[in-house]
């Protein structure tokens, strides 16, 4: 278990006030980050050995949003290394009560960046993150299912620099800031599920194929030829 407090910002929140979610998505993300760069095994360890963890999946489950100001506490459990696959928890506490404001689940695939393919973990780094039980939570399935056709395609997305993370890929939290804004602007989020199908680079166009049901909102970002970058649901509150 790894954990960091953190007072959430002016900059994260949403126009009520609240966290956004790709403004959790992110908090989780860099926890992860912080705790294998405390461990020596980070983004420099990994650059210099061609290898990084791939995001396959993510399951984020909100109780509540925290607001402007408010102190919480940010944690990750790994609890599941086989092979080349690592399975991860998050969750974010408010840091006065303790109680419990999001809980995640996701899913990571150990890439060889020279060959790209997948390559297993070596001990060494399972060793160090170390495996603990798993949260207790719905576990979904990782793949989303959009439920009938998908409405009229929206205007394309292309591709840009600010789009990219560190591995010069689309990151992970920016495919869903593209598919938020085509929320309902009365749409309130208590569960995002997303499937990382493939890395979008600079300059590839995104389309975005729209899916709506009464509890639901999905977004599939597909290529020119409709094979899909990301799959991501939204459920409404």
């Amino acid at each position: 278990m790894y954990e960091f407090d953190a007072k959430i910002r002016f900059s994260e929140v949403d126009q009520d006030g609240k966290l956004s979610i790709t403004g959790l998505l992110n908090y989780f993300q860099d926890c992860s980050t912080f705790q294998s760069e405390e461990l020596g095994i980070g983004v420099k360890y990994l650059s210099k050995e061609n290898k990084a963890w791939v995001i396959n999946a993510w399951q984020i489950d909100v109780l509540r949003m925290p607001e402007l100001c408010d102190e919480v506490i940010v944690g990750t459990i790994p609890y599941a290394i086989r092979g080349f696959m690592g399975s991860r928890n998050f969750y974010m506490k408010d840091k006065k009560t303790g109680d419990m404001i999001a809980k995640a689940n996701s899913i990571w695939t150990f890439l060889d960046l020279e060959k790209l393919r997948p390559v297993r973990v070596e001990p060494g780094i399972a060793e160090l993150y170390g495996i603990e039980d798993k949260l207790d939570m719905e576990y979904l399935d990782r793949k989303v299912i959009f439920e009938g056709e998908p409405a009229d395609k929206a205007e394309a997305i292309v591709v840009n620099a600010h789009h990219l993370d560190a591995n010069r890929h689309v990151n992970n939290g920016q495919y869903v800031v593209m598919a938020q804004a085509f929320l309902p602007e009365t749409f309130t989020v208590s569960r995002l599920q997303v499937e990382y199908k493939k890395s979008a680079l600079l300059g590839d166009v995104m389309i975005p194929q729209i899916y709506e049901t009464s509890n639901s909102f999905g977004v599939s970002l597909v290529d020119e030829g409709g094979e899909a970058y990301t799959n991501i649901m939204f459920y409404r509150a």
